[in-house]
């Protein structure tokens, strides 16, 4: 029995090991230019043994997508949680933007394969993850219009617009973030309060 589980247990590290590599190679240098054996060699294992793990690189390709998201959206999706029910809409957005900057530079590698490989992705995993990118496009949507309910966004502002110009600042936080100069929670407020600037009623 001990025998079969730590088994299991290897097994289940070589299959995360797998994953964060492929991320990171996937990420730098797109879909079609890594292949298996690739991935293989630099885990340490025979070419061979990744498919014990992974039957093809469509089926790793989809994992890495579907897990590097929900690991990223479980770092937001935690600070929501922790606000309790009663928060208020601009302590929601505000906890959004932190939760996802942290997954973001937590999980860099999945987050790096996510922003760059849509487009080369196969056709069945690209339209899944293009019915995520919308599930997260309404989510980020709703936070606004609550913000609009309660007297945060001004009644002209776009939506689309709004949330183009939020998830463009946080969505590229690898490229430009650096700790030396400010923690990730200040950075993440000083960017919500230079967006309330931007789209708060004129009076506030």
């Amino acid at each position: 029995m001990a025998r079969r589980q730590t088994s299991a247990h290897d097994g289940n590290e070589t299959r995360e090991t797998l994953l964060k590599l492929a991320a990171r190679t996937f990420g730098e240098q797109g879909y079609s230019a890594t292949t298996m054996r690739n991935i293989a060699e630099q885990s340490g294992i025979e070419a061979a043994s990744i498919y014990y793990h992974f039957a093809s690189k469509e089926e790793l390709v989809d994992e890495v997508m579907e897990k590097g998201g929900n690991r990223i959206i479980s770092q937001q999706q935690e600070r929501l949680a922790a606000l309790g029910a009663d928060a208020t809409a601009e302590q929601r957005f505000r906890a959004a933007v932190l939760g996802q900057m942290a997954g973001l530079i937590k999980h860099g590698d999945f987050a790096l394969a996510h922003g760059r490989l849509l487009g080369q992705l196969p056709d069945k995993v690209r339209e899944r993850q293009i019915k995520r990118r919308e599930r997260h496009q309404k989510f980020w949507s709703g936070l606004l219009e609550d913000l609009r309910a309660e007297g945060r966004l001004r009644a002209d502002a776009d939506i689309h617009l709004a949330r183009i110009m939020i998830l463009g600042s946080i969505n590229s936080i690898q490229s430009w973030f650096n700790p030396r100069k400010g923690s990730l929670e200040k950075v993440a407020d000083q960017i919500c309060d230079m967006f309330f600037r931007g789209v708060g009623p004129a009076d506030q």
